[in-house]
C-alpha cells in the first residue's frame, strides 16, 4: 500500500466549529416525557439489577435499580425500547413518550440457558449487535466466566477463556518478568488494540528486549485492570485498523467496566503445591488478594461503580542446586556445594527461576451522570501501583564478575520494579437530532523504573555499591475523539447505520538515567584470582543502568478520521464498508490510508457466512525509534552459557547509524476471514472462521551483532565497555494463517441442575517471507541481520494450536467448573547454525477445577485448583542447560508453577446489591432454557 500525505487539521478544525452549536441545541430542551417500569426475572418474578434500558438506537438510556426499578427522561417520541442483560433473553417493545407524560412499560426477561448471542459494543459503533449477527469473528467473557476461572490476573483469565490468546511466562528475563505480554492469533503483542469502554488504551513503557515471546515490542499491560472491576470482555478476531487506527491488525480486545448497582468483597488465598517429576513438594506461590466493588445509582438512570484490588504474590522457585565447583583455592571464606549433595535442597539453592514477587494495588472507577434530556457525563479511569522483585543469574565465587571481596560465595542479583499505571477519561455524549455524538478525551501513562539489588559494578572493585538506581521508563499518551452515529431507515438499500469520527492523539516517551554508578565504566581491574589484572566488567551486574547518552523525550501527534456505513440491502444481508486515514507527525511524518469490507449472508434459519477483506498498519511506537540500553545476555557457544553486554542502539544514533540502522516506518498489513455460524436451536451455537494475515515491513528487533571484531568497531568509535549490539529494524515480511472454531451447547438436567459447554480452538502458522539482507557495515563482521534464531521465535514460539473446554453444572446452591486446556508445541532454537540443540516441547493438557456453595444467599465459599494434574512442560535438552539449574523453558505457554490450590470467599454487601442471588444474577445462574431474543 502506498503512503499518501493528507490534511486534517482542515477537516478537524470544521467538525470541531460545529461543537458550540451541538452543545447549544442540546442546552435548548425539547418537550419531554419520562418511562418508568419494572424487570424481572420471568422464572420466579424476582427483581433483576443491572439491566441496561435502551431507546432504539439512541445513546439513551438506563440500568435497573437493586429493586428491577429504572426511571428515565426522553424526548418525546415512538421508541423500540431494548431490555438487555447478560445471561437472558433481551426484550424489546414499541413505547410512544409524549411531551409532559409518564409512560410504564415492565419487562419480564426469561433467562437462558447460556449467553449464545450476547450483545456487543465492539465492531459497530451506529448500533449494537450481537456476535452472531456480526459480519466477523467475535468473543465476550461475562464476569461470571471470570469468577469461574478462580484466576487472579485478567492476562491469564483472558487466555483459559480465548484460545487465540497466548500468555507465556518467561523467567530470568529482566523486566519483561514484571510485565509480561500477551498475543492475539500468533502475531505480536503490539499487534492488538486494547480499548477501555471503547477508548484507547495506553501501553506499558516497558521494551521487551529479550529472548521471549513479543520480543522487540511495547503491550498493554493488561494485569493493571482488575478483574473484579469488568463487566465483560470483547474479542475482535479480525483486523480492525480502518475502524479504530493503529495496532488493530490481529483485532482488538475491548474491556467494558462494570455499571451496575452491587457492592460486594471477596478474598483469595493460594498457594503452589507441587511434586514435579517424582521431587520434593514445592509450597511456594502463595497468593493473598482482596477486592471490593461498591456501586449505586446517580440520578435515576446514571451510575457510579469504583472496584479495586490488593494482592500479594510471593515467588515460586523450580531451579536446582549449582553443584559445579563454586571457588577458587585462594578465595577466603568461600564455600564449595558438598559432593553428592541434593540438587533440590533449599539450603543450597542459589538460582531463581519462576515467577517474581509482586505487591499490586488498583482501583478503577466508571460512572455515568444524565445532565439534562439526551445527555450525560462520563468519567472512568484507574491507578494501579506494582512492586516487583525478579532474579538475574547466579554469579558464582570463580566468575570474574564477582567481586569476592564483597561476595565470597558469588551473589544472585535481583531486579526490582516500581510501576505505576494511571488513566483518566472524560465526556460527554447524547443524542440532537436522531445523531448520537460522543465527545471524549483519555489521559493515560506508564512508568517502569528498575532498582538493582544484591549486585556490584565490578569495574569499581570493593568501592562499588551494592544495588542501584537504574534509571525509569515513562510513556504517557492523551487523546481526544469526537465520534457521532446514526440509523437512517427506508432507504433504498434498506436499513443504513452510519458512524464518523476524528481523533487526535499526542504520545511521550521519556528515559531517565541510572546513578552513575550503575552505568559507570570504571578503571578497576580484576582483584584476585587466575585472570588478576585483566579489566573487569562494567555497570552494574544483572541490568546496566540507562547512561546519560539513553536519555530521551520524544513526542509525536496523530490525527486521524474515520467513516463506517452498514446497509441491509436485503433482508438476509449485512454489507458494512469502512474507512480511515491517518497523520503521524514528529520526528516521523506518515501518512496512511485503510479501508475494510465485510459481509454477512443467512442463508438458512441460523446458518450464515461471514467474512472480511481489509488492509491495516501499526505505526513504530515511540518505544522502539527511541530505545537505547545495556543488557546482560547469556548465548549457549558450545554447549557453555556465557554472558555478553549487548547494547540496544536507537535507529537514529551515531552507534545505530554506525551498524546500518535506518529510520523506522510503519507495518502494512492486508487480511482476509471467512467463516460460517450456525445455531440450529436455541441452546447450541458453532462458529468457525478461517483468517490470513499478511504484513510487510515488520518491526522486529535483530539479532545480536556478536564477535571481536564488532566490539572492536564499537570501542573504536567511542562506545566502550560491551561486547555486541542489536537495533530495531523493518527486517521482516511474514504471512499468517489460521482456524478458530467456538461451540456453545447447554442441557436442562431439571431436578439435576443445568449443565452448560463450551469449546474453542485456534491453530495458526507464521512464516517469515522475507527477509532484508544484512548491512553492508556488518556484513563482514557478524551473523545475519535476522538470525534463524528469531525467525524461529515468529514462527514456532507460540503453540501452532490450542484447545480450551469448560464445562459448568449447576443444582440447587452448588456451581462445578471443570476446564482443560491443551497447548500445542513450541520450538526454541540454538545459535548453532546445524540445528544442534533445537528442541521442540510437546504438547500438553493442564485441567483445572472449581467447586463453589452458596449461604444465605449472600456468601459464596469456592475451592479449587488449577493445573490439578501438576503437568510440567518438557525439561530443557541438558546440552542446553546451564550447568543442570533450569530446567524449563519460559517459552511454555502454561508456565512452569505446577499445581495450584485457592480457597476465595465472596459476600454481598447488605443494602448494596446481591451479585450473587440467583435472580441477580449474569449469565452462569440461568433458570430455564428461553426462544432466542426478540429484535
Amino acid at each position: 500500500m502506498t503512503l499518501r500525505r493528507f490534511r486534517l487539521r482542515t477537516i478537524i478544525g470544521r467538525v470541531l466549529g460545529l461543537l458550540p452549536l451541538l452543545a447549544l441545541a442540546t442546552a435548548v430542551e425539547a418537550q419531554t416525557g419520562v418511562l418508568t417500569g419494572r424487570v424481572t426475572d420471568a422464572s420466579n418474578n424476582q427483581p433483576l439489577a443491572g439491566v441496561q434500558i435502551r431507546l432504539g438506537t439512541t445513546l439513551q438510556g438506563a440500568i435497573t435499580r437493586e429493586d428491577g426499578t429504572y426511571r428515565l427522561q426522553a424526548t418525546a417520541g415512538t421508541y423500540a425500547v431494548r431490555a438487555a442483560r447478560i445471561g437472558f433473553a433481551t426484550r424489546t417493545d414499541t413505547v410512544t413518550i409524549a411531551a409532559g407524560e409518564t409512560v410504564n412499560r415492565d419487562f419480564a426477561l426469561a433467562s437462558m440457558l447460556l449467553n449464545l448471542d450476547p450483545s456487543v459494543v465492539i465492531g459497530s459503533r451506529a448500533t449494537d449487535r450481537t456476535v452472531l449477527e456480526a459480519p466477523v469473528a467475535i468473543d465476550v467473557i461475562s464476569a461470571a466466566d471470570i469468577r469461574s476461572t478462580g484466576l487472579t490476573e485478567t492476562s491469564q483469565i483472558i487466555q483459559m477463556l480465548a484460545p487465540s490468546l497466548n500468555f507465556p511466562r518467561p523467567s530470568v528475563n529482566d523486566g519483561t518478568d514484571h510485565v509480561r505480554p500477551a498475543t492475539l492469533r500468533g502475531l505480536g503483542p503490539d499487534q492488538t488494540l486494547v480499548l477501555i469502554n471503547g477508548k484507547r488504551r495506553h501501553t506499558t513503557a516497558l521494551v521487551h528486549v529479550n529472548q521471549s515471546v513479543g520480543r522487540g515490542s511495547t503491550s498493554v499491560d493488561l494485569n493493571a485492570i482488575p478483574a473484579n472491576a469488568i463487566e465483560r470482555i470483547e474479542i475482535l478476531r479480525d483486523g480492525a485498523a480502518a475502524q479504530y487506527g493503529s495496532d488493530a491488525i490481529a483485532g482488538v480486545i475491548n474491556i467494558i467496566l462494570k455499571s451496575t448497582a452491587q457492592s460486594a468483597v471477596s478474598g483469595t488465598y493460594g498457594q503452589v503445591r507441587s511434586s514435579p517429576d517424582g521431587g520434593p513438594t514445592y509450597k511456594d506461590g502463595t497468593v493473598k488478594q482482596f477486592d471490593a466493588n461498591f456501586g449505586r445509582v446517580i440520578r435515576d438512570d446514571g451510575f457510579f461503580h469504583i472496584a479495586g484490588e490488593i494482592r500479594d504474590r510471593e515467588r515460586t522457585n523450580r531451579a536446582r542446586v549449582d553443584t559445579s565447583l563454586q571457588c577458587f583455592t585462594t578465595t577466603t571464606g568461600c564455600q564449595n556445594v558438598p559432593a553428592g549433595a541434593d540438587r533440590y535442597d533449599p539450603d543450597l539453592l542459589q538460582s531463581w527461576q519462576g515467577d517474581p514477587e509482586t505487591q499490586d494495588f488498583i482501583l478503577f472507577l466508571n460512572s455515568e451522570i444524565p445532565i439534562m434530556t439526551a445527555s450525560r457525563i462520563y468519567a472512568f479511569g484507574g491507578y494501579g501501583a506494582r512492586d516487583g522483585t525478579a532474579p538475574g543469574f547466579f554469579r558464582r565465587s570463580q566468575d570474574d564478575r564477582t567481586v569476592r571481596a564483597t561476595y565470597p560465595n558469588g551473589f544472585l542479583p535481583l531486579i526490582g520494579s516500581e510501576i505505576i499505571d494511571a488513566s483518566g477519561a472524560l465526556g460527554v455524549k447524547g443524542n440532537w437530532m436522531d445523531w448520537n455524538w460522543d465527545l471524549g478525551g483519555v489521559y493515560g501513562g506508564n512508568s517502569f523504573a528498575f532498582a538493582v539489588t544484591n549486585s556490584v559494578n565490578t569495574s569499581l572493585g570493593t568501592a562499588s555499591p551494592t544495588s542501584f538506581e537504574a534509571g525509569t521508563l515513562r510513556f504517557k499518551q492523551g487523546s481526544l475523539n469526537l465520534d457521532l452515529s446514526r440509523s437512517f431507515a427506508g432507504t433504498m438499500i434498506g436499513t443504513v447505520n452510519t458512524a464518523a469520527g476524528v481523533e487526535a492523539r499526542r504520545e511521550n516517551y521519556q528515559i531517565e538515567r541510572g546513578d552513575p554508578a550503575s552505568f559507570q565504566v570504571g578503571t578497576q581491574t580484576i582483584l584476585d584470582g587466575p585472570r588478576v589484572g585483566r579489566p573487569a566488567a562494567p555497570f552494574a551486574q544483572v541490568f546496566p543502568g540507562f547512561r546519560p547518552e539513553d536519555e530521551a523525550d520524544a513526542s509525536r501527534t496523530n490525527y486521524g478520521t474515520y467513516v463506517e456505513l452498514e446497509a441491509t440491502p436485503v433482508a438476509p444481508l449485512l454489507i458494512s464498508v469502512a474507512g480511515r486515514a491517518e497523520r503521524y507527525s514528529g520526528n516521523e511524518d506518515w501518512s496512511t490510508t485503510d479501508g475494510k469490507v465485510a459481509a454477512r449472508l443467512e442463508v438458512g434459519p441460523g446458518v450464515a457466512i461471514r467474512g472480511a477483506v481489509q488492509t491495516g498498519f501499526r505505526a513504530p511506537s515511540l518505544a522502539q525509534s527511541n530505545f537505547s540500553s545495556v543488557a546482560t545476555n547469556f548465548v549457549t557457544i558450545n554447549g557453555v552459557s556465557t554472558p555478553f553486554e549487548i547494547r540496544t542502539f536507537a535507529v537514529g544514533s551515531p552507534g545505530g547509524q554506525l551498524l546500518g540502522a535506518k529510520p523506522l516506518k510503519p507495518e502494512e498489513s492486508k487480511s482476509i476471514s471467512l467463516g460460517l455460524t450456525m445455531r440450529p436451536f436455541p441452546t447450541f451455537s458453532i462458529s468457525t472462521d478461517y483468517y490470513k494475515i499478511a504484513i510487510e515491513d515488520r518491526i522486529v528487533f535483530s539479532g545480536n551483532f556478536l564477535g571481536p571484531a564488532v566490539e572492536t568497531l564499537l570501542a573504536a568509535n567511542g562506545i566502550p565497555g560491551v561486547n555486541g549490539a542489536r537495533y530495531f529494524t523493518n527486517a521482516i515480511d511474514t504471512k499468517t494463517e489460521g482456524l478458530d472454531v467456538v461451540l456453545n451447547y447447554g442441557l436442562d438436567l431439571r431436578n439435576a441442575g443445568l449443565l452448560r459447554f463450551t469449546g474453542g480452538y485456534n491453530r495458526n502458522r507464521t512464516v517469515v517471507t522475507r527477509v532484508d539482507p544484512t548491512p553492508t557495515q556488518l556484513a563482514a563482521l557478524s551473523s545475519a541481520l535476522f538470525d534463524r534464531v528469531q525467525r524461529n521465535l515468529i514462527q514456532r514460539g507460540q503453540p501452532r494450536d490450542n484447545i480450551s473446554l469448560t464445562l459448568n453444572h449447576q443444582v440447587a446452591g452448588f456451581v462445578a467448573n471443570a476446564h482443560a486446556s491443551r497447548f500445542g508445541e513450541v520450538t526454541i532454537f540454538q545459535p548453532a547454525v546445524n540445528g544442534s540443540g533445537d528442541q521442540t516441547f510437546s504438547k500438553k493438557w493442564v485441567t483445572d477445577l472449581s467447586v463453589g456453595y452458596r449461604f444465605f444467599d449472600q456468601l459464596q465459599l469456592t475451592v479449587g485448583g488449577n493445573n490439578i494434574f501438576d503437568v510440567y512442560p518438557d525439561t530443557i535438552l541438558a546440552a542446553n542447560q546451564t550447568r543442570g539449574i533450569y530446567l524449563y523453558a519460559g517459552a511454555s505457554p502454561f508456565g512452569f508453577n505446577g499445581r495450584y490450590y485457592y480457597v476465595r470467599a465472596a459476600y454481598d454487601i447488605a443494602g448494596f446489591g446481591n451479585p450473587f442471588r440467583r435472580s441477580d444474577a449474569v449469565a452462569d445462574k440461568p433458570r430455564a432454557v428461553a426462544a432466542p431474543p426478540e429484535r
